[in-house]
């Protein structure tokens, strides 16, 4: 694969727009070996427990990703072409989203257009000083097409979130960090750097734990209170009996590292 860059490693995978030419714009061939890459990545995730994170970035210093290449956009002739293009992002950005493990976005540049999109499908954003979020959207006459409004809404509040778009506003880096659309800030170039630092940091937790955080807290928003804690307390119930557990309090009265096997 050339537009998309897959590495796996032992407790971290990173996935690169790679399209420095054209700031990462999507084209068609993206698509395409971005659907591969996921399916790659979910087989990582179900092969073994202790693969911790993803790290979403993009090549060069240019942009983050740029949405969708301009070419692509102007050979479009139909409503049919037009659906299936926002339809089929949509769904990759889906299954980026619903992986089991956190996902962070690594901002080594600006996010344009729909690559706010794909920054607002990942779990965690690190973002470095000259990049920033652009929702550019209603100035050229249309809305995000990949998932954008319900997670802008979702992180913001969807009264923020109208403001945003609307104005068709650009958010810096500082900004973006005081809304909360960021997660941390760090000098240009260090974006990368810094994604892997908290990679390491999720590394040393408990598998289990983990991936039942990310279920509990993103399901918590459409739950009512009686059901997420119900879901809560079996999670609980389920991970006391386990052998991360179990080595974990171990751990701590031995005061060693403590070493995680993922069940």
């Amino acid at each position: 694969m050339e537009r998309v860059l897959l590495d796996c490693g032992p407790h971290r995978a990173l996935l690169t727009f790679n399209r420095p030419e054209v700031a990462n714009a999507v084209d068609w061939e993206t698509f395409e070996e971005l659907e591969t890459a996921l399916d790659t990545l979910e087989e990582w995730v179900r092969e073994d427990s202790l693969h911790g994170t993803l790290i979403v970035t993009g090549s060069g210093e240019r942009a983050f990703v740029s949405g969708a290449d301009l070419g692509v956009l102007a050979g479009i002739q139909s409503e049919e072409e037009i659906r299936s293009f926002s339809e089929t992002m949509q769904f990759a950005l889906n299954r980026i989203a619903d992986l089991p493990v956190p996902v962070i976005a690594a901002l080594n540049g600006p996010a344009l257009g729909g690559g706010t999109e794909v920054a607002l499908a990942c779990d965690l954003r690190v973002v470095c000083e000259n990049s920033y979020f652009s929702f550019k959207h209603a100035r050229v006459g249309v809305v995000p097409g990949w998932g954008g409004c319900q997670r802008l809404a979702q992180i913001l509040g969807w009264r923020r979130a109208l403001g945003i778009t609307a104005c068709a506003a650009e958010i810096t880096a500082g900004r973006a960090l005081a809304l909360g659309l960021a997660d941390w800030l760090v000098p240009a170039g260090q974006a990368l750097a810094k994604a892997e630092e908290v990679a390491v940091a999720i590394a040393t937790a408990a598998p289990l734990s983990v991936r039942s955080l990310k279920m509990l807290l993103r399901e918590s928003v459409g739950l009512d209170r009686t059901a997420s804690q119900h879901q809560e307390t079996e999670c609980f119930v389920r991970l006391w009996a386990s052998a991360d557990h179990k080595e974990g309090v171990a751990s701590l009265l031995e005061k060693r590292p403590a070493h995680f096997r993922g069940w």
